[in-house]
């Protein structure tokens, strides 16, 4: 059987002021919950700092199936790879040359160098920026916007992030993220197109965003889109207006994502760190979701 505790709460802060919350739904383990991590909960979950007290008020039960997957506490903290892999030859986008990785010193040419059976191995790799999983800052589209080293990393990492279902979708509207819990998040959006990964088909008729759908994200304030398709934007034609509001407003994109389906639709974080170059605005990532 599943449970669901029914709550209001009134939170005060020892520099003054307070917030309430009414008829809070929480799906829960058992049948029950204690005043004290109901109070835990909402500190930790709504990130609240300077608390002088928690009052939980009107809770009670109800049986009702659960609204998302509760995680198991062993699984708490789970890493979970966005990223795919990048190898020699690998071809990102059509049109733009693969990455050339290769041996600047081989194990083999290092032999004497060292102490006897003391080896190493430097890679030499060649590449343009927008291989593999990759992240745009405003500088990829905008002549004076900041570049991946001037860009907070705040910006990239342990990103309170959502995912949104629209698969089988060409053009992603507005009305995928209505009613959805978005400003100040990463927005993920799961086509289901990395499927096609490192095929033809991967660069044809994929998913995107529209441009009202940029707008409405844009003026949700998030913090960063990403999309696991070729493109954020329709490559049929020359525009790019999804980049252009986007980057506009200075949120990121992370384009080329994968594994997207193993994601809860919310109540994770997300990052994908790039290198700190100066002058370039975009870079592949190990993009990853913490559960």
């Amino acid at each position: 059987m599943q449970y669901r505790v029914v709550f209001d709460f009134e939170v005060t802060f020892t520099n003054g002021g307070g917030i309430q919350g009414q008829d809070f739904r929480l799906d829960i383990e058992g049948e029950n919950i204690s005043d004290s991590a109901l109070t835990s909960y909402i500190i930790e979950d709504l990130r609240l700092l300077m608390v002088d007290q928690v009052r939980i008020l009107n809770k009670f039960y109800i049986q009702e199936k659960h609204k998302r997957q509760i995680t198991d506490p062993l699984q708490t903290g789970q890493l979970i790879d966005l990223s795919h892999t990048i190898f020699n030859g690998l071809i990102t986008y059509k049109g733009l040359p693969a990455p050339v990785i290769c041996d600047f010193l081989s194990r083999q040419d290092s032999e004497g160098k060292y102490e006897e059976g003391t080896t190493f191995q430097i890679g030499k790799i060649e590449m343009v920026s927008n291989t593999g999983t990759y992240i745009d800052c405003p500088f990829h589209r905008f002549e004076h916007g900041t570049d991946l080293s001037q860009t907070a990393l705040e910006s990239f990492a342990n990103l309170a992030a959502i995912t949104i279902e629209a698969k089988d979708i060409l053009e992603i509207g507005p009305e995928y993220f209505i009613n959805q819990d978005l400003t100040g998040k990463a927005v993920l959006v799961n086509t289901g197109w990395s499927a096609h990964w490192n095929t033809d088909h991967y660069f044809e008729n994929h998913p995107f965003l529209t441009s009202e759908a940029a707008q409405y994200l844009a003026e949700r304030q998030v913090k960063l889109v990403g999309i696991d398709s070729h493109n954020i934007d329709d490559t049929r034609a020359n525009k790019r207006p999804v980049h252009t509001i986007l980057l506009g407003s200075g949120i990121l994109i992370v384009e080329h994502l994968c594994n997207l389906d193993k994601l809860p639709d919310s109540n994770y974080l997300f990052s994908a760190v790039p290198p700190k170059f100066k002058g370039v605005g975009t870079f592949p990532v190990r993009a990853f979701a913490t559960l």
